[in-house]
């Protein structure tokens, strides 16, 4: 009997962290900073100018790297939300470290593809690495509708805070 409570327990437990009913708190929109401005080379798309081309939506801007697990392992979340809120006024950019990494273009179509990546995929300049400071990967940075920093996550995160972040953002006015 202790046995079946224990693991009825644990079930609910485990069915109740599941990523639905995250909450985030993004900073307050009046303590917000401007969003540097991010530049890149793109890789499937020539729509996506940095902070101008992106003005009125709410960004998730995903820093990372074919090589970086953690990293792989939150692409299928940032697709699945390109793919539910892309016409509701969210776009996501990936911006990958490797610029240094001399890579074919042909090696990120092949990862694009079979990770089924289909939001603006790039290749982050220097600066915009500098300007960002990042280190390390991934970290993601969610842009409010004005262009300022809302939100920022450092390491690997659950899709449901993104998804929350997302939510809050496009509710925002």
């Amino acid at each position: 009997m202790k046995k079946i409570i224990l693991s009825l327990f644990i079930l609910c437990f485990t069915v109740g962290c599941g990523s639905k009913g995250v909450e985030v708190d993004l900073i307050p929109a009046g303590n917000r900073a401007p969003a540097n401005e991010f530049t890149a080379s793109y890789l499937n798309t020539s729509d996506i100018k940095g902070l101008a081309s992106v003005k009125g939506k709410v960004v998730i801007l995903d820093f990372w790297a074919t090589w970086c697990g953690p990293c792989r392992m939150e692409i299928p979340g940032l697709v699945r939300l390109y793919q539910q809120f892309r016409g509701k006024g969210l776009e996501v950019v990936g911006l990958s470290v490797e610029v240094n990494d001399n890579r074919p273009k042909e090696y990120f179509d092949k990862f694009m593809s079979e990770n089924q990546i289909t939001y603006p995929m790039g290749l982050a300049t220097m600066d915009t690495l500098r300007n960002y400071g990042v280190n390390p990967i991934p970290s993601t940075f969610f842009l409010d509708k004005n262009g300022k920093v809302a939100l920022s996550f450092v390491g690997v995160h659950p899709e449901g805070e993104f998804l929350s972040a997302v939510e809050k953002l496009l509710a925002e006015k």
